[in-house]
């Protein structure tokens, strides 16, 4: 049997047009789409607030990195490696 495979954005866009049509209970839907109920009320609450845009996927990137290396270091440990390449 070959895996049905989904794009996440479609998966959103097919859950929350469920959801606002209220096809059944919410907690179904959320097991019938394999998502947990938090994160359904998430894409719900994105949706209500941006449309489509609002439920696009999202970087994970943090927002700070305290402990990141310095660029000053990070320069010259990169030019030692194009030095040394070996």
């Amino acid at each position: 049997m070959p895996w049905k495979t989904m794009d996440v954005q479609e998966q959103r866009v097919r859950f929350v047009v469920a959801a606002s049509r209220a096809e059944g209970p919410f907690s179904r839907l959320c097991e019938e789409f394999r998502i947990p109920r938090p994160t359904g009320l998430l894409w719900v609450e994105r949706y209500r607030e941006a449309g489509l845009a609002g439920i696009a996927e999202r970087s994970r990137r943090p927002l700070h990195s305290p402990s990141q290396t310095a660029a000053e270091l990070e320069e010259q440990v990169v030019a030692l490696r194009r030095r040394y390449p070996d």
